[in-house]
């Protein structure tokens, strides 16, 4: 998925996808060259790893 992708999925604006990245807060991703892309399978790991840290919070 593309920043923009994630941004839409997330419903938020794609400059908070890029801070998550720039902070390594958000999903993984894989940098092909200057472009970011992001594999499915791994957002919804890292969304059930968001939950799971609030859960034991």
């Amino acid at each position: 998925m593309t920043t923009e992708e994630v941004a839409e999925h997330f419903r938020v604006n794609p400059s908070t996808v890029r801070r998550w990245r720039l902070d390594d807060v958000g999903p993984s991703f894989v940098k092909i060259g200057s472009v970011y892309r992001y594999p499915r399978a791994l957002i919804g790991t890292w969304v059930s790893n968001q939950v799971n840290e609030r859960a034991a919070s």
